[in-house]
């Protein structure tokens, strides 16, 4: 009875991390209740929110450190820069991620580059997980086409209420 208890708790196991692996589409990846995909081409800001529209995702939008530790390890894999979808494009130092149209506080958790952003050139709008400091946040000129990263929802999330 104890090893058919046993085994039928290491199905349940086993099934439950295979169901989670098949929530993403294809190509992406999840963590937390959501779907990543970490693009192999590149996209000026612009571009990128686009694209990941069409992918039915949204540029993503970093809620937290243990998102931002995830979105980390992976860009560090990929050795390139990545967009978000943090601009001040609107206003000048005024950040806003542009699908939820929420600003980014002082006190809303954030991963800037010390001394950053800096509007370096007066034409650095658009925020990047940065490849060449420690793969922080940097304020960079959204014309430029660096690699990007979309997020959806993952489907299997339960909604309750």
């Amino acid at each position: 009875m104890a090893a058919y208890i046993k085994w039928c708790i290491r199905v349940f196991i086993i099934s439950s991390l295979f169901a989670n692996a098949l929530c993403c589409p294809s190509g992406w990846m999840t963590h937390g209740s959501s779907c990543y995909h970490f693009s192999h081409d590149t996209e000026d800001w612009i571009g990128a929110l686009q694209f990941c529209r069409e992918l039915k995702g949204q540029l993503v939008e970093i809620n937290d450190a243990s998102e931002n530790t995830f979105l980390e390890a992976e860009v560090k894999l990929r050795k390139n820069s990545f967009w978000i979808a943090l601009s001040d494009v609107e206003e000048e130092s005024t950040w806003i991620w542009m699908n939820s149209r929420q600003p980014l506080r002082s006190s809303s958790f954030n991963d800037w580059i010390p001394g950053q952003p800096d509007n370096y050139g007066a034409d650095e709008n658009c925020a990047c997980i940065y490849s060449q400091a420690n793969y922080q946040w940097n304020d960079y000129p959204c014309h430029e086409n660096i690699h990007y990263i979309c997020e959806m929802a993952d489907d299997s999330t339960e909604v309750v209420g």
